[in-house]
């Protein structure tokens, strides 16, 4: 399947008391078809359609960012029939009535739009992977921390004291294919905390400070207004797991031989790996869950009985796309006019058709810990 780059832009403005206008290319961005859908095994496939601009055009013509497309025709095919996506939201989010997508068969997605080049992407849904999620063992750590802060040996006789924590250790079992090619995503779900604000503000009025004036200024604070305990995917950090397995943190000497983009290393936020390290094999990937208190997972309040894993064998395509992602992601602070290459799965147009299909069970946190 072809590769498209679709660039983004960071930028930093400067402003000067004079303006020269700067000529720039687009590379041929411009006026795509953007569509993001995915496959997954057992639902409904969904997408979304825009159309792709350059922020340079937005800013020197004052017009607002690229709305969706909710008038854009798309169906998705397999080897019977046509389906046809109709708009089901707000954000025009449509999907394909009267179709369910299968781990293992193959589907062509096609959208148009009046004025613009009609796009297509053809994606195969990975089989249903076979994993577990177990507990090797559950130890009490007792940690006495030193006594030398910096330079200045700074004592605090609160951190001088013993502390005893609890750690958890999981291990990650996949059994892998060795004839194919594999890329799987690690996701955790949770009953959590959820809290409603609403937006209060305060005008502090115009003052002096001896021959100083200070203006007016507005100052803005959030309440909480209502809070819920609501079931959805959460961070891996939320729930306090690690790993240092080089599966899930990419050993630092991997490269890609085809493109050497990934010569590097960067974080795994999405939690995403291949089989490289270990094709047609079990895996054996250990996670670390270290609890302070008793039935206390991280910063926010979570539900230790709600905890459930799920293991999607994802695309090659989903997996470059995630990469690539997240390198523009590390990226974004630099303040440059650079250029970052975003992988795509659309051809002639731009956005990420996403496949997998996934197994889902409870992550199990010892009654000794709860």
């Amino acid at each position: 399947m072809k590769k498209i780059a679709a660039l983004l832009y960071i930028f930093i403005f400067i402003f000067t008391s004079c303006e020269d206008e700067v000529d720039y290319h687009d590379l041929g961005v411009k006026n795509l078809i953007v569509v993001n859908g995915r496959f997954i095994d057992g639902e409904t496939p969904w997408c979304q359609v825009s159309r792709s601009d350059i922020i340079f055009d937005q800013i020197k013509n004052k017009i607002t960012p690229t709305v969706f497309l909710p008038d854009a025709k798309v169906t998705a095919s397999d080897d019977n029939s046509d389906y046809k996506y109709v708009v089901v939201a707000d954000s025009a989010m449509m999907e394909a009535q009267g179709l369910t997508a299968k781990a293992g068969e193959t589907y062509t997605l096609r959208a148009k739009s009046n004025g613009l080049e009609d796009v297509y992407s053809i994606v195969t849904v990975p089989d249903k992977p076979k994993a577990d999620f177990r507990v090797v063992s559950v130890e009490e750590i007792t940690e006495t921390f030193n006594d030398h802060y910096g330079p200045y040996e700074i004592i605090d006789i609160h951190e001088l004291e013993p502390r005893t924590y609890t750690k958890v250790t999981y291990e990650l079992n996949v059994q892998d294919d060795s004839n194919t090619e594999d890329y799987y995503q690690l996701v955790f779900y949770g009953t959590i905390m959820e809290y409603k604000y609403e937006l209060i503000t305060d005008t502090i009025d115009g003052y002096w400070v001896g021959n100083e004036w200070y203006e007016p200024s507005v100052i803005y604070d959030y309440k909480i207004v209502d809070s819920a305990m609501v079931y959805k995917e959460i961070p891996m950090y939320d729930i306090k797991l690690t790993t240092d397995d080089p599966v899930m943190n990419w050993n630092e000497k991997e490269s890609d031989n085809e493109n050497m983009m990934f010569d590097v290393y960067e974080p795994n936020y999405m939690n995403i790996f291949n089989d490289k390290l270990f094709n047609g094999q079990t895996s054996k990937i250990r996670f670390y869950m270290n609890l302070y208190e008793k039935g206390y997972i991280g910063g926010r309040k979570i539900d230790t009985n709600s905890i459930d894993f799920e293991l999607r064998h994802i695309t090659k395509e989903t997996y470059m796309h995630y990469r690539t992602y997240q390198q523009v992601k590390d990226n974004d602070y630099s303040g440059s006019l650079s250029q970052y290459m975003l992988y795509c799965n659309v051809e002639k147009g731009a956005g990420l058709i996403a496949a997998w299909s996934a197994v889902k069970a409870p992550l199990k946190v010892p009654d000794q810990v709860k």
